[in-house]
């Protein structure tokens, strides 16, 4: 995989992370407001259970006290109405009464004249609150609504005498909205209420209003009331926007920053690498006077300046070599086909036999000098990479026409072949030239009788062709050189070109050539990559 990809998949997978994380902190804050919304307003109805039993408790104590002055158990009696009238003007009660034993009402404070008429000497034993006291419990009374609009409960305790008989009951009224009894339910944060029922009627709410809310609920321990508090749900999704308004900002600044960052790590150092791998394939292909630069880091300056310097040296090595080339090609060729001319000449007006044989000796050699040549001449071609030709070629029909040419010129040459009908490869002329100097040196290094075994094989996408001879064989060290596992030095050198140009042509074809050793003649083995022959170039 490209690094650029590599870097495309390491930044998707740190942008995907980065986003899970942060929308799982979201989730996470936002679980724990919903368990702070909770806990507060639970929180928020314990302290008005707290505080409602609390005043609730102190007026029933208020009632249980005044019930102990002996005043109030002297029905009918002048000292009982003062005391309950006293008791009226001292309490925050709004009226009280005293019920005999019987249940009928002896005395009542807190009311005009008239309304004390019409219910003095009356039964109220109808009246739970009168019953339960009556029975010996101090009660307080469900809520009920006043002609003022009021809200009052009757708190009811018995009244006993010096034996503790029940000899009746003190009642007193009170006003919860003029006592302000939820009064200290107020809250100044807006987005929490409280709610308090008696029975499902509302005695008392601060959550008019709330569209929706999270709720807790609790029951008093002195009446059967029922305290809710509430929280606005509005104020939760406000608190939850401003929590994802918050969040969508960290997230745009954060990937905006690992975007930016890797946006300078592509520019400087990706990017690079790219134009590093062009300027390497632009030096392969023989172009050393490209406009790549490498700007940035000192080291990639660095790295653009070595690269500068090897252009320079491969443009004028190869410069050298062509001039060489050219020279043996042209200059020397010119020179070696004069004494060409010559040498013929000598011979053929040589009188004696010692003087055309050393007439023939000479023009053997300027022929093979010339013949080399030639073969450098490959060279040039093999040095341009875009003179390769790698059109698919049938492997075995190529060792065919090779051989009937190669045993054509040489007729003592015998050659057998061991291979498939068809096998694909790349590669072209320069590929059938080096099969046919293969062949050729067989011919030229085994006389008398020289003999070539050629196999041809299959393993998987390669193809292994072994051309195996009777000649004298190659020195290992020599083969070493050749095949590229030992230097060239002045003693370990290859005398020929011929092996030289088949391992640069096979090389040039994502081939390999070795040269094993054997007990006797020389073996090269070949392998190539199988091609298909539906493929073009």
């Amino acid at each position: 995989m490209k690094i650029k990809y590599r870097f495309l998949l390491v930044f998707v997978l740190v942008t995907v992370i980065t986003a899970a994380v942060l929308v799982g902190t979201f989730d996470s804050y936002r679980n724990d407001l919903r368990a702070d919304v909770a806990e507060t307003t639970e929180q928020e109805v314990q302290t008005a259970i707290a505080v409602l039993d609390s005043r609730l408790s102190d007026q029933r104590q208020n009632v249980e006290t005044v019930a102990t002055n002996t005043a109030l158990q002297a029905h009918g009696d002048l000292r009982q109405e003062a005391a309950l009238s006293a008791f009226v003007t001292e309490s925050t009660f709004s009226g009280a009464s005293v019920v005999d034993a019987d249940g009928r009402m002896v005395a009542i404070a807190g009311v005009d004249n008239g309304s004390r008429a019409a219910v003095v000497g009356q039964s109220f034993t109808d009246r739970r609150y009168v019953r339960r006291a009556l029975a010996g419990e101090t009660y307080i009374s469900d809520p009920f609504l006043a002609d003022t609009g009021n809200h009052i409960v009757v708190i009811s305790t018995p009244l006993r005498d010096d034996s503790g008989d029940v000899v009746g009951a003190v009642n007193a009224a009170y006003d919860l909205t003029e006592t302000e009894l939820f009064s200290p339910l107020e809250t100044t944060h807006e987005e929490i209420g409280l709610t308090v029922t008696s029975n499902g009627t509302v005695l008392h709410s601060t959550a008019e209003g709330f569209g929706g809310s999270a709720t807790a609920t609790g029951s008093l321990s002195t009446t059967d009331w029922i305290v809710t508090s509430h929280y606005d749900e509005a104020a939760i999704d406000a608190e939850l926007r401003q929590l994802a308004t918050l969040h969508l900002l960290v997230s745009i600044l954060l990937i905006g920053t690992i975007t930016g960052f890797g946006i300078w790590i592509y520019q400087s150092e990706i990017r690079h690498t790219e134009r590093l791998h062009r300027r390497i394939d632009n030096l392969e292909a023989r172009t050393y006077d490209d406009d790549i630069e490498f700007d940035g880091s000192t080291e990639w300056r660095g790295i653009g300046d070595a690269l500068d310097r090897l252009a320079t040296t491969l443009a004028r090595r190869e410069q050298m070599l062509l001039v060489l080339n050219r020279f043996l090609r042209h200059n020397l060729r010119n020179d070696l086909n004069v004494a060409v001319g010559h040498a013929a000449d000598i011979k053929r007006e040589a009188t004696a036999e010692d003087e055309q044989q050393r007439a023939e000796t000479m023009e053997s050699a300027i022929d093979s000098v010339l013949s080399t040549a030639d073969r450098v001449r490959l060279t040039e071609r093999l040095i341009d990479p875009a003179a390769t030709d790698d059109r698919p070629v049938d492997l075995v029909g190529l060792l065919t026409d090779r051989i009937e040419e190669t045993t054509a010129d040489s007729p003592a040459l015998t050659v057998t072949l061991d291979a498939p009908e068809q096998v694909w490869v790349r590669g072209g002329e320069t590929l059938s030239f080096a099969i046919e100097e293969l062949l050729a040196n067989v011919a030229a290094h085994s006389k008398p009788n020289p003999v070539a075994r050629i196999s041809v094989t299959t393993t998987g996408n390669y193809v292994t062709v072994r051309i195996a001879d009777n000649g004298p064989g190659i020195h290992p060290d020599e083969a070493a050189v050749i095949t590229g596992n030992q230097e060239i030095t002045p003693l370990q050198h290859s005398s020929g070109l011929g092996l030289w140009l088949v391992n640069w042509i096979v090389r040039r074809h994502d081939g390999q050539l070795s040269i094993p050793e054997t007990d006797d003649g020389t073996t090269v083995v070949i392998t190539l990559p199988r091609a298909d022959p539906d493929e073009t170039v």
